[in-house]
């Protein structure tokens, strides 16, 4: 489909944060750390089939055989998919395009961490601590961070506070739905100008810093200018999942390029539900043009069901697959 300037939507063309795939050398490893240490369940395996292959843009065979779904109780929002891949090298502070997910904590974070940081499969990053986001208002949170199977970087995160005039993200059990999803990028007007013109995404929160807590965190440099945007879909509040947007320096920034016919190690793929497939195709397609892999096509394996689905790239290499509802 020919590029084409178009004016921004109306609405977001996206909803919900469906899933977030994760591909590493060990998929077993990954679900028994979600499941035995968080308290997810497995929802379902599948394999992987062709069709679903030609829709990301992948060889044939390069993520393994088949794939297995992991989702918090109650839920069908903010999964996991993991399949088989490389592990995430990371030289340098942050890793490009896709780095890990953030998963909802409704009680009891510190001991979750206990037993998160002795599951095997889990390295640490930093124990559970109290970040104040209010002056750019959200709320005060506590939170621990680590790294997984992949080089996926894991962040649990549970509120202290509410942030003024909307509710921070909730769920039926103690740990929940994976809410929010950092795009790492060094073109950041890029990457934003494609995910508020392109899709409609609305940001709901906006920082910029140059030191802090932030800083000593993922060991920036002292005055490293950092850019944070947290983007929504048409859903109502905050709890369907949002798009961190995070711009740095290429300096802090591992310099690896994406793969062209393979996934990213780690998280690598992001699954939005859409109320209007068409459109969004249709848009996608005129704006992002060559990175959009293939038309709208039917997949019978979960989270699809039966629903059409594409996936395409975003400016710096992140994929991302739209799913209808």
């Amino acid at each position: 489909m020919a590029a084409e300037s178009l004016s921004a939507p109306t609405e977001p063309l996206v909803r919900a944060l469906a899933a977030v795939t994760i591909a590493c050398e060990d998929p077993a490893a990954m679900a028994d750390l979600l499941v035995s240490a968080v308290g997810w369940e497995l929802r379902a395996r599948g394999a992987l089939d062709e069709p679903l292959q030609r829709a990301w843009g992948i060889a044939p065979g390069s993520a393994g055989d088949d794939f297995v779904l992991l989702a918090a109780p109650g839920t069908d929002r903010g999964m996991l998919r993991i399949v088989r891949g490389t592990e995430r090298r990371r030289s340098r502070p942050v890793a490009a395009r896709w780095a890990g997910a953030e998963i909802l904590v409704m009680r009891g974070i510190d001991t979750l961490f206990e037993g998160v940081s002795a599951h095997p499969a889990f390295t640490t990053l930093h124990a559970p601590f109290d970040m104040d986001w209010s002056e750019f208002g959200s709320n005060v949170h506590r939170a621990f961070i680590g790294q997984a199977p992949g080089g996926t970087h894991l962040a649990f995160t549970m509120a202290l506070t509410q942030p003024e005039g909307r509710a921070f993200p909730e769920a039926a059990g103690p740990v929940g739905h994976v809410f929010d999803v950092p795009l790492i990028t060094a073109d950041f007007a890029a990457e934003s100008r494609c995910l508020q013109h392109t899709l409609g995404m609305a940001p709901f929160l906006s920082s910029r810093f140059d030191g802090g807590p932030w800083h000593e965190l993922w060991s920036l440099p002292p005055g490293t200018p950092v850019a944070l945007d947290i983007l929504k879909g048409d859903a109502p509040g905050t709890g369907l999942g949002g798009i961190e947007l995070q711009g740095y320096p290429a300096a802090v920034i591992d310099p690896d390029a994406p793969p062209v016919d393979a996934l990213d190690g780690g998280a690598c793929l992001v699954t939005y539900t859409t109320a209007d497939i068409d459109t969004a195709w249709q848009r996608i397609g005129a704006e992002l043009g060559p990175t959009v892999f293939a038309e709208p096509v039917v997949i019978a394996a979960p989270p699809y069901d039966g629903r059409r689905t594409f996936c395409c790239c975003l400016p710096g290499g992140a994929r991302l697959e739209i799913c209808e509802l």
